[in-house]
């Protein structure tokens, strides 16, 4: 049996849905409730032509003529999720922004498993990344190459906090995510004989030396510490950028960039 949502309007912000809706810019309601919060119509949609799951639409209700608005609205009734038309303050209380998007979707959470078979896949494993800008922009960039997924390994941050998903730029729904303990990444790693590549500035050779032939995976460690010691000896290269004024490091997304975009020059087909 399909299941069809519902249309109906919110106009109170201590409305007990608005409260566990806005709740969901905390991590552990995140988890516990198994959504999260994506701003705009152009990513929404994208989310729906993903295949992910809405619970809820929230729209702003003095923009009801919009076309692209109530399309929007039409898909995610017909796939079972609701629409409820709010107001403006609403919408600010939620997304926590002065000037939030005419529509607020809250969708299912999908976390995927370790591939099996990696084929002639690229994917970017972070280890104990803490920034959720910069997770949301590596997403953005992995999306940009035609990667196909991110493995987060250990106490990452949560690739589905409003940080993270507003810095994907709607990337994350294209993506595969993953997350795994460090000792589990390692096994797997052994298991099916995956190219690891891993960045330091320590006994790294320059990445445009680098074998980057498919499937790899490109590791790359936290803001402040870069990889353990654990990861950095089940790499099959380690690989560095030359830097050559006074700054010591890249930020972590222009690292992930430059190196993904240098296994593209390499792999150009």
């Amino acid at each position: 049996m399909i299941k069809i949502g519902k249309k109906y309007e919110i106009i109170s912000l201590y409305n007990d849905k608005v409260k566990v809706i806005n709740s969901l810019s905390q991590r552990k309601y995140r988890k516990e409730l198994n959504l999260f919060v994506a701003e705009g119509i152009r990513v929404c949609k994208e989310a729906l032509n993903n295949g992910w799951s809405f619970k809820y639409l929230l729209y702003d209700k003095s923009n009801i003529d919009n076309s692209l608005i109530n399309d929007l609205l039409d898909e995610i009734i017909s796939k079972g999720g609701d629409v409820i038309g709010v107001t403006s303050d609403i919408l600010k209380k939620i997304s926590h922004k002065d000037n939030p998007q005419n529509v607020l979707g809250v969708i299912e959470q999908k976390w995927c498993s370790l591939p099996l078979d990696l084929n002639k896949d690229t994917f970017v494993a972070l280890e104990c990344v803490r920034d959720p800008g910069n997770l949301g922009t590596v997403l953005r960039t992995i999306d940009a190459v035609g990667a196909k997924g991110c493995i987060l390994v250990g106490e990452c941050t949560d690739p589905f906090s409003y940080e993270s998903v507003r810095a994907s730029m709607g990337a994350i729904f294209n993506l595969k995510i993953i997350g795994v303990c460090l000792e589990d990444f390692i096994k797997w790693k052994f298991q099916h004989k995956v190219s690891l590549i891993g960045t330091s500035l320590n006994n790294a050779d320059d990445y445009t030396k680098t074998n980057w032939k498919l499937p790899f995976i490109l590791a790359m460690g936290n803001e402040q510490q870069g990889l353990s010691e654990k990861i950095l000896g089940c790499c099959d290269q380690i690989i560095k950028m030359p830097m050559f004024g006074s700054s010591d490091s890249l930020n972590l997304a222009v690292s992930a960039g430059v190196a993904l975009y240098e296994s593209i020059r390499k792999n150009p087909n």
